[in-house]
Formats: C-alpha cells, structure tokens, sequence
C-alpha cells in the first residue's frame, strides 16, 4: 500500500486493487502502518459453495448479488454481505495476477504468527502458495525483507556457531525494524558469544528441572521435599 502511494497510484485505485475501503486506506497511509492482525480468519458460511462460485465466477458471473441469489437456491444460508466480501477480494486477487502476468491462487490471509513461520522457513521446503505469499509480502513491503533476513542470518549464525560474523550482524541489526531485539541482545551480549564459543550447553539442566517440574505436577504440587527426592532418585 505504501509503495503504490509513492508511485502516484490514486487512492481509489489502491483500494480497489487490494479490495479495502477508501476510508481504510486514507487511515492506515496517515497512521504510516498498517494494524497488526493478531487472530487468522475463521471459516466461511461460502465454503461450502467454493467449488461453484469459483466456477461461476471463472464462466464469467462477475456481479455479488447474482452470485448471492444463485447461492441461496442451492441453500446457501450466509447474507449477501459474505457474497460481496469474496467478490471484492476475488476482484483484487485477479488484478494483482494480471499485474503480474501470472496466476495468483485463491489463498486465505494468514495470521501473523504463521506468516513469521513462512518467513523464516527454507524456500525449498514451502509451497508454491506460500512462496508466492513470501514474494509478494517481501516486495511490497523492503522493512519486512530486511527483518526477515536478519532473522535468517541470526539463525545461521547459532547453529553454525559463527562467532566471527555475530558482532557485524549486530551492528546491522540495529538499524532495521528489529533494533529492539539487538538492544535485548547487548544487555547480555556476553550469554551470546559464551553460546556462540562454548561446547557447554545448560541443555541437561534444563531437562531435569523440567522433568521436577513434571513430577510435581503429576503430585498436584503437594509432595514435601523428602518424598519428591524419592521419586527423582528412584526414576535415576
């Protein structure tokens, strides 16, 4: 969105393109950000119907409310409102794919935690859905990319133990979106490079507190101390 308002793309056009409200797009380009989105979609009442109003609108039913009315003779009980919904997001899908001279598909939005997930997951490993969703977020948006890929690096950089580039990273880091996570990271920047540096991991003692932790549940937190160390012994 921010990227076609500096191209000059009217607001009219921005949100027919993306199928929003205009009021919506004049408010979030003032805020400067978009809200973050916190919970994904749930069903549809039109999911049932999918397979036909796709096909309906792939033989050239362009108009919600004739959609709507054919929907309710096959006992669609949703309102026409969800109807008009899905035609404007449909509308917006086609012309960002004739935009991009290829077939986008019809894939519902994803919640933030997933799109993290998506971000920092191998591109080998994604579909072509989820890769195409990748692409797209990553050049409309270069603050998104450049958090991404600082994420990447840092995941790197722990499992191969890469101590030589951590100090160039996190003088990077400090300038992108994810500055606050940098800051985190100095205030106990010593921890980090003894991880990046040491064979010792506090792995092991993790495991047993956790393990304490389980048989003092399964005790509903009432053991006294002598019989919950008869019961780590005896487990040893």
């Amino acid at each position: 969105m921010a990227r076609l308002h500096r191209e000059g793309v009217p607001i009219r056009r921005i949100a027919r393109r993306l199928g929003m409200a205009r009021n919506v797009v004049r408010r979030w380009l003032r805020a400067g950000e978009a809200p973050v989105y916190r919970r994904a979609p749930g069903s549809s009442a039109l999911d049932r119907h999918r397979k036909y109003v796709e096909r309906r609108w792939a033989e050239g039913c362009r108009n919600s409310a004739q959609l709507w009315r054919e929907l309710r003779d096959r006992g669609f009980g949703g309102g026409y409102d969800i109807v008009r919904r899905w035609a404007i997001r449909r509308r917006a899908l086609d012309a960002a794919a004739s935009d991009r001279d290829c077939p986008l598909p019809l894939w519902r939005v994803p919640s933030s935690r997933r799109a993290a997930r998506l971000l920092t997951t191998p591109d080998q490993t994604l579909t072509r859905a989820d890769r195409q969703f990748v692409d797209t977020l990553t050049a409309l948006s270069p603050e998104i990319r450049i958090a991404a890929e600082a994420i990447n690096e840092f995941n790197r950089i722990l499992r191969e133990r890469d101590a030589a580039a951590f100090d160039r990273w996190l003088a990077t880091t400090q300038a992108t979106a994810l500055h606050g996570f940098a800051t985190g990271i100095i205030n106990d920047v010593a921890a980090v490079r003894a991880a990046l540096s040491q064979p010792w991991s506090n792995g092991p003692v993790a495991g047993q507190v956790n393990r304490l932790k389980m048989l003092k549940r399964q005790m509903y937190g009432r053991a006294k101390f002598d019989r919950l160390r008869s019961r780590v012994l005896h487990a040893a």
